[in-house]
């Protein structure tokens, strides 16, 4: 996604989903509702507050996975309810934890009953909402899903988002350094998702492994914050001087001592910062450095495998699963697996891995990364001398850690993981 000449001038102009302006304010039984919400003004740390006034994109980030029928509700502040853009209540003092609904196409919060399709709250001075005991900033955006479910949506300034990841992608004892690091790794992460995914859809990013940890303002502490000012808008990108590019700057827990490139796991452009291959040394303090042996039934391995690629069903089930193509560091990255039969579907070896987690197999969490071998154990498969914990591609955050507990800055680490890539300034 190519930088525009102004740096990201286009998100600068405003939000990514615009607010819905009210050309005229319906306000219904405004004083019975605002009396039912009152409560007492609870306050919270507002680090950040002036963000939205300081150029600072914002970003949408979809924090319920599963869709709700039913969700509770607070504020620490008065806050306003919209429908389609129409301001159906406002709450003149925090609001206490009311639930939310919605059955036959109709929302429901307290005593309010409204048809409409983009319910928005949002805070009138500052503060946060609360959604089942969880804090967050910002505002609060509903999507129907059915005629009797939603999911939300949390958009927020970036920053704020970002110090709600970093303590919970990174330990709260590591170097501030490799914060740092990753403050800049998960910025460029989130503006690629915004420009291109975010661009089409309702949302920019998920909240949980498959996107970035994210949780909320409970996870932010003193040492995101601070890693977040000194790398205030940077991001990561490549390309010839005046044609930067930036590139989805994927991380993982830990590489197992090689990192991998990006065509291990995706389609990927073949471009220097994501090639892989560098030798780490940094990581070895991983728990998940090397991992023990474990096994899977061949009949699981073949459900999980039809619970996520159609293709897999024309499979009778799985005999083998035998490597195709390897790295030059001898990582499997493609696989046929084989039925009895002799037929076979390619597939890359991660998305074994994945599809074994998405279809909840029983110790499917123990595979930890795919950068290991197997071999076949009868009626199961069996997979050893694994190394590293997830995809291996990119930024390794225990190799960071290992990287400035030995004297490197977050831009040595960055350029280590990131090779070719520069740093630039969005905002």
């Amino acid at each position: 996604m190519r930088i525009p000449r102004s740096i990201f001038g286009a998100l600068r102009r405003g939000p990514i989903w615009p607010i819905l302006l009210v050309a005229t304010a319906v306000v219904l039984a405004v004083g019975g509702v605002c009396s039912q919400w009152s409560c007492t003004q609870t306050g919270a740390p507002t680090p950040g507050a002036t963000a939205q006034r300081e150029g600072i994109p914002y970003v949408r980030v979809l924090i319920t996975p599963e869709p709700l029928e039913r969700v509770a509700i607070a504020a620490s502040g008065p806050c306003r309810l919209d429908v389609d853009g129409v301001a159906l209540a406002r709450s003149r003092a925090p609001l206490k934890a009311t639930t939310l609904s919605r059955r036959d196409g109709q929302w429901k919060l307290g005593p309010i009953v409204a048809g409409g399709r983009r319910p928005r709250f949002a805070l009138e001075r500052g503060g946060h909402f609360t959604i089942d005991g969880v804090a967050y900033r910002g505002e609060i955006l509903l999507l129907p899903s059915g005629s009797d479910a939603f999911q939300l949506v949390n958009r927020l300034d970036m920053e704020s988002y970002l110090a709600g990841v970093l303590a919970k992608e990174l330990y709260p004892d590591w170097p501030i350094e490799a914060y740092r690091a990753l403050a800049v790794a998960a910025r460029t992460f989130a503006t690629y998702h915004s420009l291109t995914y975010g661009a089409s859809h309702e949302y920019d990013l998920g909240s949980t492994q498959a996107a970035q940890v994210y949780g909320g303002l409970a996870a932010e502490t003193a040492k995101a914050w601070q890693a977040l000012h000194s790398t205030r808008g940077q991001i990561l990108a490549w390309g010839e001087d005046g044609d930067e590019r930036v590139f989805l700057a994927q991380y993982s827990s830990c590489c197992g001592g090689r990192v991998n490139a990006a065509d291990a796991i995706r389609n990927a452009r073949d471009i220097p910062p994501l090639q892989g291959g560098q030798v780490c040394p940094y990581c070895g303090d991983s728990p998940r450095y090397r991992w023990p042996a474990v096994r899977f039934a061949k009949a699981d391995i073949h459900r999980a495998l039809v619970h996520c690629y159609q293709a897999a069903a024309s499979l009778s089930g799985v005999a083998e699963i035998r490597p195709v193509e390897r790295t030059t560091y001898g990582r499997v990255i493609w696989v046929d697996v084989l039925d009895a039969s002799g037929a076979s579907i390619r597939l890359r070896a991660e998305d074994i891995r994945l599809a074994l987690l998405r279809a909840n197999v029983p110790d499917a969490r123990n595979l930890y990364s795919m950068n290991c071998r197997w071999r076949d154990a009868g009626d199961a498969i069996e997979f050893y001398d694994g190394r590293g914990f997830g995809h291996g591609v990119g930024l390794c955050q225990w190799g960071a850690r290992g990287m400035a507990a030995a004297g490197a800055t977050g831009e040595q680490i960055l350029r280590f993981y990131y090779p070719g890539a520069k740093l630039h300034r969005s905002y």
